[in-house]
């Protein structure tokens, strides 16, 4: 903890001095409104849009006046005469409200309405409250593959309360054997992170670094395919991130506090985790200005099966901090400022039997985030303004200064890199939505934008010698790396691009945009057009037909661009006496333009060389209401990759070796999704059940840069083989949700069954054997049904305590995590390691 606290210790002074400079506009306010209302759903969650009418008489069907609550979900009325009305509210897809009210003079009027989601409508629509997606027409092409919600993360069996924990409850998205996400068979460095519509991923590597608090976080959408203009640099998915705003009332909560204790051979053995979680809101300035803070701790050891005690744990220490401060300065002006600080440190990163904790890295990092957000009704439409600043430090080291040392049995010696990486992105993002217009047969609603990006990155990065050894104790080859100077690389990214929604008739809306991207690292400048369509063809959107074809670009890591300055190695082979040198083969790191046709010429290294990744992908999808409780969904996605950056040693036509990046690699992705979502309660819309079954198909290039080059890449780098996906999973189905119980009791399931993981298969020499992830070296099926539940006790009138109990792996199925899969080891083909049932406790305060 003590190396934590000094950047913490900023946090408070920001938000004050943020405060001095923002409180005395606040007073500013030109004519007071004379009546002011705010407009929740049963979540206390803001709703715009929503229409606020005044009448004399609830018998009235002519209103006095009208206002339209705004992204906040607050309305303000002008100046009408004192007396008394009738307040009534009403927006699609909630029950409309009464009220009564009393106007004063020279006073401004408070009133707060909770809108109930609508048991029966014409046009029914399935809220993002519960998790689900809208289905009106209105919503365009491009709608979520899921929407979780802030009250669902924190009631689920999550491992760890992380917001990337719960992002395979999505369909289509997996987490890999090595823990990255995998969105739309793509992996984790090819899909874009917006946090509040920024990106959050690292400049270096493309990699997620997603480690918010629960708490902090209002909701979270998973796109398989937004054909909206507005989203680019990715390939695979996109994942959007909406943090929480302050309430109008002072909340606080402490949640997780008590630690569970870790027991081994029936004796305590000290703390196994501990994360407790802090959170309070509310209100700085009445109606003007609101303040948020979640702070989480996490303390971890967690036991890997298939090692003995004491050297069997990984440790994780971390914390993570996120600051909101949102201000109101009137109807249709608000501004937010955001600030985050997330501090990790994991030990023994990787460590399963074959790498125990003297082979396995240690890793650090230390990640800054500061946001500012304008939103500004503008000329009938919404001007928005957004600046971020993010830094990202990580750092990579083995246990000792060792030589590395592979066996077909077990790794020996120490991890051999050593990575000190530093970088940063500044984002400075515009757009403007015009107000809905009628022309051209229907209503327009056209958004434009400008987003220009800035990054940089250096590291230092240092390999010591790796031995590769026959299950003899022979050695059959040596790799020797050169000292590298310190990597540096920067880009600038401008985007523009042009997005129209046409409702063409109350049945049919389409989605048309184009994007520009200007990627100056790779001297490439690409147009990128979408088009989608939302068709009902029956009265009410009972049925609703989605679908459309779109072009999309890739980001381009920093540090693919830097290959060539990467340490150049030198490999040895030796005979099978361990000892004479059959070849001495140097391989110096070269990036190319060119597919691998002849004659090869690594004469020259071109840091500007290759092509921007490229994705074409189209889908098909039916969204059916068969009652306002039971939503049915089938979608049909097909994707195509080209110009994926592959690693590959190559020969020359000089007789000259290297290891030759070319944006030469595809990957191909197809996959039939059918989920089916249930409320069984209409009165409670946080209660749903979804059921998900996606049948898929990942194929593509293996040898990707991160698998060699990321934090904790290989040091052996074989021929590349185009084959299944380390994330390829043919079959799988999910199912999870939320039901609440009589008595404040609450059941989360969550249960998962899918095909297993592909494998490869090595020799003593570390050379892969017949087709790398092929379908016949597969684990086995994966099984599992994780649940929690819990109570909630009303202490007093202000406090409350939430008791939990989360068991996972219930059914105590044989889920392998890993195999013998080196032809010379004597257990060749066992599958092991399985995690067996276990349980942990939660204690939340709330007050």
């Amino acid at each position: 903890m003590r190396s934590f606290n000094s950047p913490i210790a900023l946090l408070p002074l920001a938000v004050v001095l943020c405060l001095f400079a923002v409180v005395p506009c606040l007073g500013q306010a030109t004519s007071a409104p004379s009546l002011r209302v705010a407009v929740t759903d049963s979540n206390q969650r803001p709703v715009p849009g929503a229409l606020c009418s005044l009448l004399r008489d609830a018998a009235d069907k002519q209103p006095v006046a009208t206002a339209t609550t705004d992204e906040q979900g607050v309305a303000l009325f002008p100046p009408v005469a004192p007396g008394a009305y009738t307040l009534r509210v009403e927006r699609e897809g909630f029950d409309p409200s009464d009220k009564s009210i009393t106007v004063k003079q020279d006073s401004t009027e408070e009133a707060s309405v909770a809108l109930a989601v609508a048991r029966v409508s014409e046009s029914v629509t399935v809220e993002a409250a519960t998790g689900g997606v809208s289905t009106s027409v209105e919503a365009g092409a491009s709608t979520p593959a899921a929407n979780l919600q802030r009250q669902s993360l924190q009631r689920l069996p999550l491992a760890t309360a992380r917001v990337d924990e719960a992002l395979p409850l999505v369909p289509g998205v997996v987490r890999s054997t090595t823990g990255e996400i995998s969105i739309g068979g793509a992996a984790e460095q090819q899909s874009a992170l917006l946090v509040n519509g920024l990106n959050a991923a690292d400049p270096s590597s493309g990699n997620f670094r997603l480690d918010l608090p629960v708490d902090s976080v209002e909701a979270v959408q998973v796109f398989q395919h937004p054909y909206t203009a507005e989203y680019g640099q990715f390939t695979g998915g996109l994942t959007r991130i909406e943090t929480r705003r302050g309430g109008d009332r002072l909340h606080f909560e402490v949640n997780d506090f008590l630690p569970d204790l870790r027991f081994r051979a029936g004796k305590l053995r000290g703390i196994a985790e501990d994360s407790p979680r802090l959170n309070f809101n509310g209100p700085l300035v009445k109606d003007r200005a609101y303040f948020s803070q979640s702070l989480t701790y996490t303390y971890s050891r967690v036991p890997v099966r298939g090692l003995s005690f004491p050297f069997d744990e990984t440790k994780t220490e971390s914390v993570s901090s996120f600051t909101q401060l949102d201000l109101v300065y009137g109807a249709g002006h608000t501004q937010t400022f955001t600030f985050g600080y997330f501090p990790e440190r994991d030990t023994f990163v990787g460590l399963d039997f074959f790498r125990p904790q003297p082979a396995t890295p240690n890793y650090k990092q230390r990640d800054y985030t500061f946001g500012a957000h304008d939103k500004y009704a503008l000329a009938g439409g919404l001007l928005e303004s957004s600046v971020s600043f993010k830094r990202f430090n990580s750092n990579v080291w083995g246990q000792g200064a060792q030589e590395l040392t592979l066996t077909p049995t077990v790794e020996q010696g120490n991890f051999f890199a050593t990575e000190d990486g530093h970088s940063h992105r500044f984002e400075l993002l515009e757009m403007y939505t015009f107000p809905a217009r009628e022309f051209i047969s229907g209503t327009h609603e056209v958004k434009l934008g400008f987003d220009f990006n800035s990054v940089r990155s250096r590291m230092a990065f240092d390999a010591r010698p790796v031995n590769i050894m026959r299950e003899d104790g022979t050695l059959a080859e040596r790799i020797v790396f050169r000292n590298s100077p310190q990597i540096r690389a920067h880009n600038r990214e401008y985007v523009g691009f042009v997005q129209d929604r046409w409702l063409a008739r109350p049945n049919l809306s389409f989605d048309i945009g184009l994007r520009f991207e200007d990627q100056r690292i790779a001297d490439e400048t690409n147009l990128a057009p979408r088009a989608g369509f939302a068709w009902s063809p029956f009265k009410g959107e009972r049925t609703v037909i989605r679908g459309g074809v779109g072009l999309f670009y890739d980001k381009v890591p920093l540090n693919v661009r830097s290959f060539p300055r990467y340490p150049a190695r030198t490999v040895t082979t030796f005979a099978a006496d361990g000892a004479t040198a059959l070849a001495s083969v140097q391989f110096n790191n070269v990036l190319v333009s060119t597919s691998p046709v002849e004659p090869l010429d690594f004469t020259r290294s071109n840091r500007e060389a290759g092509f921007v990744p490229e994705n074409l992908k189209w889908n098909v999808q039916v969204d059916q209401t068969l009652t306002p409780r039971l939503m049915l969904r089938a979608n049909f996605t097909d994707s195509r990759t080209e110009h994926i950056y592959v690693v590959n040693p190559e020969l020359d036509f000089r007789g000259q070796s290297a290891i030759v990046l070319r944006s030469a690699g595809s990957a191909t992705y197809r996959a039939l999704e059918l989920t089916a979502r249930f409320l069984p309660d209409e009165k409670k819309p946080g209660d749903a059940i979804y059921v998900s079954y996606v049948r898929s198909r990942s194929r593509g290039d293996l040898n990707d840069f991160n698998t060699f080059f990321g934090e904790f890449g290989s040091p052996v780098i074989r021929q590349n083989q185009y084959s299944n996906l380390p994330f390829d999973a043919p079959n799988r189905l999910i199912a999870w949700g939320t039901i609440s119980l009589p008595r404040r009791v609450s059941v989360s399931p969550i249960f998962e069954a899918r095909s297993g993981f592909p494998y490869s298969v090595r020799d003593a020499a570390q050379n892969f054997v017949g087709v790398r992830d092929s379908d016949q070296t597969r684990f086995p099926a994966f099984v599992a049904l994780d649940a929690e539940v819990a109570k909630e006790f009303q202490v007093t009138k202000k406090y409350g305590v939430r008791l939990s109990i989360r068991g996972f792996n219930l059914t105590n199925h044989f889920n392998p995590r890993d195999v013998h899969a080196n032809t010379a080891d004597p257990q060749f083909g066992n599958f092991f390691a399985s995690y067996r049932r276990y349980f942990t406790g939660g204690f939340d305060i709330l007050f």
